[in-house]
C-alpha cells in the first residue's frame, strides 16, 4: 500500500495508475483522497481504487494534464 501522504502529491495530476489485479490500469485525475481510497476521474466516468491494490502511479507529461 502507497502511504496516505505520498497519494495527496498526487491530487489534481492526470495519472497512469497500475494495480495487482489489473493488466492495462487506470489514466485519469486523481481528485481526492480518503483512508486508503483513490478518487478518480476519467474522460467517462469516475472510479474508486482501493490504495491497497495500488502498484505504481505515474504523473504523465504535461501535454495529457487536462
Amino acid at each position: 500500500m502507497l502511504p496516505k501522504e505520498l497519494m495527496q502529491d498526487f491530487i489534481g495530476k492526470v495519472c497512469a495508475i497500475l494495480t495487482y489485479n489489473e493488466i492495462a490500469g487506470t489514466t485519469g485525475k486523481i481528485v481526492g483522497v480518503e483512508e486508503n481510497w483513490l478518487k478518480v476521474q476519467t474522460k467517462k466516468e469516475t472510479k474508486l481504487i482501493n490504495g491497497d491494490m495500488v502498484k505504481d502511479i505515474t504523473i504523465l507529461a504535461e501535454k495529457y494534464q487536462w
